[in-house]
């Protein structure tokens, strides 16, 4: 028996409205992705005053002056709207970026870049059964050929005897890239077997 219930119907639409951009551009599919649009960007407006409201004003209320400066920047992002003071629009962004690149950059170092030297480092050779030996293994050679890859300054590297490295490396690399680009498509297809098991359960009832 089909569900009875409006909300159902209305997501059960939505997702085969934009599951037909499969077979072509559709105005079934446009109708979808402009409602999506629509509601992402109500939310995100509701979202920015509550988080005005909780984070910014409660703590103006509170006596911390320091809000002030927040508010301030934030008005300025409106002077991109004014030819004449347009240059005052500068001063927020510039702020917004330098943390926000300030913040990146410490966080892809620490987690990209000094954790997985550290975990590498401390992984040993030997595990303790021969799985876990295998795993490590593949993993140490897999990183020093692979940094192997990029020595450029030693013309010799890629050349004869030492040749060898810099090749794994390279495979290495394909292998890391092309697992990293199946599981983005793994994830993908998880997604949308949900909504395939919501329009079989929850919608057409098919499925217990």
């Amino acid at each position: 028996m089909v569900s009875m219930d409006p909300q159902v119907w209305i997501a059960a639409f939505l997702t085969l409205a934009a599951t037909s951009y499969a077979f072509r551009d559709n105005k079934v599919f446009k109708f979808a992705e402009n409602t999506f649009i629509g509601v992402a960007a109500g939310h995100q407006i509701v979202m920015g005053v509550r988080n005005i409201r909780d984070y910014g004003w409660s703590h103006l209320m509170q006596g911390e002056m320091i809000y002030i400066v927040v508010f301030l920047l934030g008005i300025l992002l409106y002077a991109r709207y004014s030819k004449e003071y347009y240059w005052l629009y500068r001063y927020p962004i510039a702020f917004l970026v330098g943390n926000g690149v300030g913040i990146s950059i410490r966080a892809g170092i620490h987690s990209d870049f000094t954790l997985q030297i550290a975990q590498t480092a401390s992984s040993p050779l030997i595990a303790s059964d021969a799985m876990g030996s295998i795993n490590n293994i593949i993993t140490f050679v897999g990183v020093i050929t692979a940094l192997s890859h990029f020595i450029f300054t030693y013309e010799g590297m890629h050349k004869d005897t030492l040749g060898w490295g810099p090749k794994i490396g390279r495979w290495m690399i394909l292998l890391a890239l092309g697992a990293s680009f199946g599981n983005t498509v793994m994830t993908r297809f998880g997604m949308y077997q949900g909504r395939v098991i919501f329009l079989l359960r929850e919608w057409l009832q098919i499925i217990a």
